[in-house]
């Protein structure tokens, strides 16, 4: 029997993602899993399945804030009120989606800390890391200016756009019907789907892990 695994599906673009990100990544829960961030592109994911996006309804936005800052105070993960610069329609998140693509191949060790660091830079301190002048400097800070350079230089080739792209499509195949989207297989080698951060304790559950933490977990 193996160690179990999870896998995340996962814009920037959508904070419940970055709650599900930051759980996975610093909850000692899950460090007894392999753990799996893979990026896809939410514009093309939500035309893919006719999904509406919260931003068409003003309700649901004000209920989209109001419930993240929630969960961020409850679960105890770092959050700022507001939304980030240009979020959500002045800029989509292709290029930074591609560059975190191109950081999985080029620099796999780092990559999960180059996630965590443009996640806290987007939804905490609140930059507009879609734009190349703010997320290139974010990563050079992890990873340094050569191989920064690098990760940028391949973002644009045609075997990032495929991956990025297959990726979608993968999570899409999978039935996916939002993100964060979470793949879970247990020790046996079963596997089950999840979607959204309030089903974060369900993995947990899943996966015989011990209980998470929480008033809502």
């Amino acid at each position: 029997m193996g160690k179990p695994k999870v896998i995340l599906y996962f814009d920037l673009h959508s904070p419940y993602s970055y709650l599900a990100f930051y759980t996975l990544q610093n909850s000692p829960i899950f460090h007894a899993c392999e753990v799996a961030y893979i990026p896809v592109l939410l514009v093309a994911f939500i035309n893919a399945i006719g999904l509406n996006p919260p931003w068409s309804s003003p309700n649901k936005v004000k209920w989209l804030e109001t419930d993240v800052a929630r969960w961020s105070r409850d679960c105890n993960i770092p959050w700022k009120q507001g939304w980030p610069a240009n979020y959500p329609f002045k800029a989509t998140t292709l290029k930074v989606q591609r560059v975190l693509t191109a950081c999985s191949l080029e620099c796999p060790v780092q990559y999960p800390d180059i996630v965590s660091e443009l996640y806290r830079a987007f939804w905490v301190e609140k930059l507009g890391v879609q734009l190349p002048e703010v997320h290139g400097p974010v990563i050079a800070n992890v990873v340094g200016k050569d191989v920064a350079a690098k990760i940028l230089e391949r973002s644009v080739s045609d075997e990032v756009k495929a991956l990025l792209r297959q990726n979608t499509e993968e999570a899409v195949a999978s039935g996916s019907v939002g993100l964060p989207w979470i793949k879970a297989v247990n020790k046996a080698g079963q596997e089950e789907f999840f979607w959204g951060f309030d089903h974060i304790g369900q993995v947990a559950r899943f996966l015989d892990l011990e209980k998470l933490g929480g008033p809502h977990l």
